[in-house]
């Protein structure tokens, strides 16, 4: 939603993605086939879904999570699980509305790595600014996405007659290009998501999104990203889980990866004037 930058993972080095794994859903049986047999015998109707979606995000942009996980697994050639990670943030706002990202905890391997990673990452931001920002990473921006409004002449949208059942609500598929950029290297570089959004058939609230980049980054060869929404009772929707699943590598050494990074404890940013 805001504008808060999302880079843990994304080095040069494919084996170093922490980004999440495939989401397999497996609904009820008989609860999901009634309950598309009924959407199609309604003949659910798609027209202005896409819209709803605009206005959801439109909505909920000033929701920002406090926390944030990160599981990554490097999987060998055989698709075993090789070495396991854990990362936790706090995510703060400074007085000027920059968002930012606070390691509290990191584990690898069940060991706690915490001081050794925040030492390296304190290196890692020394060289950055000598660098001015040329080390190799891509930093991509979590209000890009093709639900924001400001966006849509970059969006190129078609409703699919697929349904698909998601956390017991019928959702209908629509498949969609956008055009973005990512910061590589201090330098802009254009990018487009092709993929799936799948919206709830009735609201529009959109409740999961699958693509891929073309291209890929560097060192990676293959690469899908599932990005999972939430809504509450209250209104709220927000970005709950980001899922990858992809290998990279650097001549004959290719390996897998997967990940999960979840946000949790939204709050709204405080608009000016506000009192804190």
């Amino acid at each position: 939603m805001n504008k808060f930058y999302l880079c843990p993972g994304l080095k040069k080095n494919a084996g170093a993605w922490v980004f999440s794994l495939l989401l397999v859903f497996w609904p009820s049986a008989m609860t999901g086939h009634a309950a598309l047999a009924a959407a199609e015998e309604t003949g659910a109707n798609p027209s202005g879904l896409w819209q709803k979606a605009l206005d959801v995000f439109q909505k909920n942009n000033g929701l920002i999570p406090n926390k944030m996980e990160i599981f990554s697994e490097m999987l060998d050639r055989k698709g075993r699980p090789d070495s396991l990670a854990k990362y936790s943030f706090n995510i703060i706002v400074d007085d000027q509305g920059k968002t930012r990202t606070e390691l509290t905890q990191a584990f690898k391997d069940n060991q706690d790595v915490t001081a050794e990673i925040k030492k390296k990452m304190a290196i890692s931001e020394a060289q950055e600014k000598k660098t001015a920002g040329k080390k190799d990473s891509v930093i991509i921006s979590m209000a890009d996405t093709p639900f924001n409004p400001d966006r849509q002449q970059d969006v190129t949208v078609r409703a699919n007659a697929e349904k698909q059942l998601l956390f017991d609500k019928v959702c209908q598929r629509f498949d969609f290009s956008f055009k973005t950029e990512a910061v590589r290297k201090n330098k802009k570089e254009s990018l487009i998501w092709v993929g799936k959004a799948w919206l709830e058939e009735n609201s529009g609230i959109p409740l999961k999104l699958e693509f891929s980049f073309e291209p890929l980054p560097k060192h990676v060869n293959r690469l899908w990203m599932i990005y999972l929404y939430e809504s509450t009772a209250s209104g709220d929707w927000f970005l709950q889980e980001i899922k990858a699943q992809g290998q990279g590598g650097f001549l004959f050494i290719k390996k897998g990866f997967r990940s999960s990074t979840r946000f949790s404890d939204y709050r709204r940013r405080p608009q000016k004037g506000d009192e804190k």
